[in-house]
This record gives structure tokens, sequence and C-alpha cells, in this order.
């Protein structure tokens, strides 16, 4: 049976009207949604039936004049947890819990009078990337070649994937349903262009596969006969230094997980090795890989080599320096930074330091890649979010990686860094727990209304929190300084920008902080590693502006603390582009610890994958769709590798 809940607008008209007198009137107001356009505008019924969703949903309540608050406290008022829609309707006794898989409602319920101090988490689901498919997206099964996804259809009490594939010239589309038990024979197609679909049971498919497969072969050779190069370079294996290391260890402040636990076991495997490591390591934001870094810059250290970090932004450069000073002090390990905050005095004895190796580690931005950089004795290099650097700064590191260790950090890592992963040829370790009592961030998409952020500024205020509130412009700064002085007078606001002297962007952020800001309004240079735990909302002003890793890069500066946070994406309907849509119901889906790995292949998955193989292979990778091609590069690896290794 199907659930159904009925929900009349927040007009004085209605809102001293009991729920009694709803059920009394219930068959004139039906009749009236279709006659009468009142009722059509001011009152809405909800089914399972619902296919176009959360974000639409919260639009239409919003229209009816619903406000938005952390708990539904009075009727006419709405929250969102966890992907799901809380709502005290008007007409409709009770508060209600709207459970969403995808873009369909999977459940309605009313929830009981003590449900507010309850978990009310998203039901734990198969969290495949075919969670986050549309209708008409492109999707690849192994064995049938690509189609268009057409849902979940259920047949005879069971649950199939509905796929449609071309029909014979001039007749209908075929269609093959797909047991949901056999999920893993289907994947998104990720590919460079908008592919032909396939026809259903002909030999074209089968042959495009061998065709494909062959190539791989060829070009997994290609792959591990460069990354063998890297492979001859050999060094003295790095040894414990248990003493530094376990007061290191001790200075902690948290529980390490253990996804944690198992990165650092392959750590100090890599450089126990006598090979150099060549490892990236993706995590959410807050899951821990600065610690990581941290630990393994000091085995080096303590080995006698020195270790290089290198941040894509100032800001990020001084939350390291300040992070490694203040864990390493009373440690024999000596850290410098170069970046332009320094003066002359104080970069000219880092630079000597560098050079004559009383400098342990360098902290900085890509002024560690300048010429004037000697290292006398560099073991580790640590990029933290290399995708953040230029064509130029790359090509510098490419320099620098050719004979030193080299650790990667990503929450969101670049094409070519999944694509080469998911081919096991660079090692990667993906952090997938988040730690003790961390809470996922609420994402709520909203259309922008003043009133709307008003609320969401006064919830953060009213609990001594501070909020980030971004703008996709340095010159709509100074316009919307002047609106939250309107919206929210008594609160402190500062403003931070790229443009601004480097000493007085960090000492904004100092100031930001200590809490003598409350409302910090910047634009995206606060996406990398900025980490505050009093930081708990963050509103974009016009989401539509940025790419997906961008939002979700910036939806992970909040939350770094045990309290739950709120990311306010708000949009313009009228400049709600096809694409900018499927960017924020992605970011509506993915509101869980540990979204980063899905991010990474939707964002890629919607820009397509670009020249990430190389012409030739980008070619033969649309063929198929590159999770498939990846799949297939990946076995003709291992299969050479194993062939290499028993030869």
């Amino acid at each position: 049976m199907t659930s159904e809940l009925f929900i009349a607008s927040r007009i004085p008209e209605f809102a001293e009207k009991d729920e009694a007198w709803f059920r009394r009137n219930r068959r004139t107001i039906e009749k009236g949604r279709h006659l009468n356009t009142f009722w059509e505008h001011n009152s809405l019924v909800i089914t399972n039936a619902w296919h176009r969703g959360l974000r639409t949903l919260t639009e239409r309540l919003i229209e009816l004049g619903y406000e938005i608050n952390s708990w539904p406290e009075r009727r006419g008022e709405f929250a969102i947890r966890g992907g799901a829609l809380i709502v005290s309707p008007i007409g409709t006794d009770g508060i209600w819990h709207i459970d969403f898989f995808g873009n369909q409602i999977d459940d309605i319920r009313k929830l009981p009078p003590s449900a507010r101090g309850e978990s009310l988490e998203r039901k734990i689901k198969d969290r495949s990337l075919l969670e986050y498919l549309r209708s008409g997206d492109f999707v690849v099964h192994e064995h049938h070649g690509i189609g268009l996804w057409r849902g979940i259809t259920t047949e005879g009490g069971k649950k199939y994937f509905h796929i449609e594939y071309r029909g014979p010239r001039g007749g209908d589309a075929d269609t093959l349903m797909v047991p949901v038990t056999e999920a893993s024979r289907i994947s998104p197609y990720i590919g460079f262009r908008a592919p032909k679909v396939s026809r259903l049971g002909t030999p074209i498919w089968k042959k495009t596969l061998r065709q494909t497969k062959d190539d791989a072969i060829a070009f997994a050779k290609k792959l591990l006969a460069v990354h063998a190069m890297r492979n001859t370079a050999s060094r003295a294996p790095y040894t414990p230094s248990p003493e530094i290391e376990e007061k290191l260890e001790a200075s902690f402040p948290y529980e390490e997980t253990q996804a944690q636990k198992r990165a650092l076991a392959r750590i100090w495997q890599d450089l126990s090795s006598k090979m150099p490591m060549d490892r990236i390591i993706i995590g959410d934001v807050g899951f821990g890989k600065t610690e990581l870094a941290l630990r393994a810059s000091v085995r080096v250290a303590a080995n006698s080599k020195q270790v290089a970090i290198l941040a894509p932004t100032t800001i990020l450069a001084a939350q390291h320096y300040e992070t490694w000073k203040k864990r390493l002090s009373g440690l024999p390990i000596k850290v410098a930074r170069l970046s332009r905050l320094e003066d002359a005095g104080t970069i000219k004895k880092a630079l000597a330091g560098i050079r004559d190796g009383s400098v342990d580690i360098a902290i900085g931005t890509h002024r560690i890649l300048s010429k004037d950089i000697a290292f006398k004795n560099l073991g580790l290099l640590i990029v933290d979010e290399e995708q953040r650097f230029g064509v130029g700064a790359k090509e510098k590191l490419k320099e620098l990686k050719a004979e030193v260790d080299v650790l990667t950090l990503s929450a969101t890592p670049l094409p070519r860094t999944l694509s080469l992963s998911l081919a096991r040829v660079r090692a990667m370790t993906a952090l997938d727990e988040g730690p003790v009592g961390k809470i996922a961030p609420e994402t709520l998409m909203l259309p922008y209304q003043a009133e709307l952020m008003a609320k969401a500024l006064e919830l953060e205020l009213q609990r001594k929190g501070q909020v980030y509130v971004v703008e996709s412009r340095i010159h709509r700064i100074p316009k919307t300084l002047e609106l939250i002085r309107k919206l929210v007078p008594k609160s402190k606001v500062g403003y931070l920008h790229g443009r601004m002297r480097e000493k007085e962007l960090v000492e904004t952020m100092e100031s930001f902080r200590k809490g003598d800001i409350e409302i910090l309004v910047s634009t995206t240079i606060i996406e990398n590693g900025i980490d505050l735990h009093t930081v708990n909302t963050l509103i974009v002003t016009d989401a539509v502006m940025y790419g997906l890793a961008d939002l979700h890069q910036l939806r992970g500066r909040i939350g770094r603390g045990t309290l739950q946070s709120y990311a306010y994406f708000f949009y313009n309907p009228a400049h709600l582009t096809p694409k900018a849509e499927r960017r924020l119901d992605v970011l509506q889906d993915t509101q869980f610890l540990g979204a980063g790995s899905v991010i990474a292949e939707k964002d890629l998955e919607m820009r397509g994958a670009g020249n990430i193989l190389g012409r030739e292979q980008s070619g033969i990778a649309a063929r198929v769709g590159l999770n498939l091609y990846s799949q297939f590069l990946a076995e003709a690896v291992e299969q050479l590798r194993t062939n290499d290794s028993h030869s």
C-alpha cells in the first residue's frame, strides 16, 4: 500500500485550523486540487511515487511558506537530516520523516513524540555509484554493453535494474531487467563523449570487449615500463626511532581509527623498503591524513634525511607549520617555513639551514620549488592536494620526485590519480573511516532567500558557533557584508580573499580562530585545510558557480568536532542548469562520512574524463567507459606482474 502525506500551506487561514477540519474536508480538497488553482498552489500530497528528489520537495515546501529549523518545533516547519526531510505539516498531525533513495521517496512515516532525541541517520544502504544515477544516464553492463538507466522496478515481488538498449532500426527500444543481486555487473559510463547505445543480442559488444582488453594489456606494459624506471632507484631503509616516535604518538589528542592504523602500517612498510615510496592517501577532510604525514616526516627526519612539505595556499602552509611546531616541541627536529609571510632575514636563515642540513623539515607553498632552494639531503616530499598546483609547479614536482619518497594527500583525487590507482600502478590507501564521534554535516540545498540565510546564521550564533559564508567573486563580498550586518546586526563580521596581503590573510584567520570574528565572508581560499572545530555552519551563496569537488571540499571545512554541522548551498532556481542541478543532487545524496571517493567518480563522470590517458587510450576507453577500462587495465597489470614474478 502506498504511503501518503497531505501538506497544506502555511497561510493564516490554514494555520488556525486543526487536523480534524482537514480530515472532514479531505474529499472536497482533493477535488479542488484538480479544479481550483488555489488548492493546487496551497497544498501538496506526497506519496512513494514522488521521483523529483529532496531538493525539489524542499523548494515546494518553501513555496508553501514553510520555515527551516534545526528541528520542526511548530506546524509549518521542516528540517533536513542525513538525506531525509522531517516536517511538521499543517493539515496532518504529528512530525513526519520522508526518506529518499536517490530521487525516489523510499519511506514516509510518522515519528514518535520522543524522536527528537533519537538518531535519525539515513538507513544504511549499499552506497554504490548506482544510487546516484538518474533516468537517462549511460550505464555499462559488462555482458550486454552501454544502455540507458531507467531506475529500479519491481516485478513479481522482486527488484530489478531497468536498462534500455537500442532496438531494431525504426523499432522500439529493448529492455534488460537485471536482478539487483547482480549489481556488480553494472557501472556508470564514465567517458569522453556521449557513447553509442548498444544493441542486445549482437556479437558487436563481445568483439569490443576483446579489442579493449587487448589494448589494455598493451597499455599496461607501457605503464609498467615507465614506473619500473622509478623502481630501479634505491635508498637505505628508514628505521624506527622508538623514543622520538612514542613521544609523538602520545601527543596525538585523538584515538586512531582502524583506517589510520592500516594506512600507517602501509607507510611503515614503504619506508622500510629499499625502493622509494610513491603513495597517495585519499580521505575526507578530518579523517587523519595530516597525522599520517606528520608521523612519516618524523621517521624520515629521525633518520637524518630532510622532508619538504608542500601546501597549495599560504593559509594551509601556516596551519601545517603551527601543527608541526607544536607537535614536535621538545623533540630534536628543526622545522622551518617558507612562504611570503617571512621577512627576508628569516627566509635567508631558513635557506641556509636547508642547504647545510640543519633544517630537518621545510614547510611552504610553491616557494619550496624555487631555484634558490637546495636541500642537502632530501628524503621525503609530502604534497598536500596536488591538484591545486599549476602546470609549472607540477613540472618541478616531477623533477623533485625522481629520487625521493613521495606521500600525496588528497580529499578528492585528480582523475589521472584516480585512474592510475584503480589500475594498481600507483599505491593508494583510502581512509574510509571517520574519527570517533565525528558527525557528517547536514547538507541543505535551498533556493536563495535572505530570510533563509538569516535563519541559518541565527541558528549557529545562538549556540555560540562560527560561520563561513562563501562568495564566488571578490567584488560581491562588500554587498554580502552589508546584507549580513542587516540580517544579524550584533554579529562580528570579517572577510577574506586572495588579493589581500599575506600578512593580513593570516592575521584575519587568527582573529577568526580566536573568536574575534563570528562570521567570515570569504572566497574559496578557505577550501584547503583550515581546521577549526568551532566553525559548524557553512553558507555558499551561489552554489551553481562551483564544481562538484569544490563544493565537497568546502563542505569539509565544517564539522571538525563532535557537534552537528550544517552546510547550506543556496542557488537561484532560474540559473539552475541541468549540470548544476546534478551537482547539487549528488551533494544532497552524499552526506555521509567518507563520501570523497564517490564525489571523485561522479565529478569525473559529469565533467568528462578528458585526456587523462593520452589521446589513443582515451579513444579506446570511450568504447566501454572508464570504469570498465580501468578494471581491464588493473587486471592486465596484475597479470603482467604475476607473470614477471614467476619468470
